[in-house]
């Protein structure tokens, strides 16, 4: 039987997908090689141990989920179709898996992704205060709006992770949020 080579990118995915279903609790490098069919000694090519694999997930993670976004809605020329693909972004998917609600809970065991996750946090939020401030709110508001908008997503997914929504369903819910929050 031939010797199958796992690249470092599909050990991170696939830890990225396992995380995302039950945190580190879920990161078994065996049950993870099998899933992959290969021997775990392929998992030791890449990392030293377990907490640097984790790491690297989560620096994966942070990339993927943050940075796309943002480099997503930059391709747009004014300050509203860049809020309207931020929003398209955040709210026009579930069923993205709990990655933040296990790195949360991560984060209560080490300050190390604590500090990360405020980071990530801070990041989101400042772009979107950004964003608001180049439509022409000042910036406290913008500030305050983007606070108040990416709480309301952390609650909006959590409530809604597991259902599909239409796209009907996900346009109206973002004319609210622009009409509510964004326009005014």
């Amino acid at each position: 039987m031939p010797k199958i080579i796992v690249t470092e990118e599909q050990w991170i995915q696939k830890g990225m997908e396992r995380f995302e279903q039950g945190g580190i609790d879920q990161l078994i490098v065996e049950k993870m090689a099998t899933a992959l069919g290969c021997s775990k000694s392929s998992f030791y090519w890449y990392f030293t141990n377990r907490s640097s694999y984790i790491r690297q997930i989560v620096e994966t993670w942070k990339a993927q989920t943050t940075q796309q976004v943002m480099t997503a809605s930059i391709t747009h020329a004014t300050a509203d179709e860049r809020i309207r693909e931020v929003l398209t972004q955040m709210f026009g998917k579930t069923k993205r898996g709990d990655f933040l609600f296990y790195l949360r809970k991560l984060s209560l065991k080490d300050d190390s992704y604590r500090s990360l996750l405020n980071e990530v946090e801070q990041m989101r939020m400042e772009f979107m205060k950004e964003l608001l401030v180049q439509k022409g709110m000042q910036p406290e508001k913008a500030s305050q709006r983007s606070w108040m908008l990416y709480h309301y997503y952390l609650g909006w997914y959590e409530r809604l992770k597991q259902e599909t929504l239409s796209e009907e369903a996900i346009q109206q819910h973002i004319h609210m949020i622009w009409t509510e929050w964004i326009s005014n």
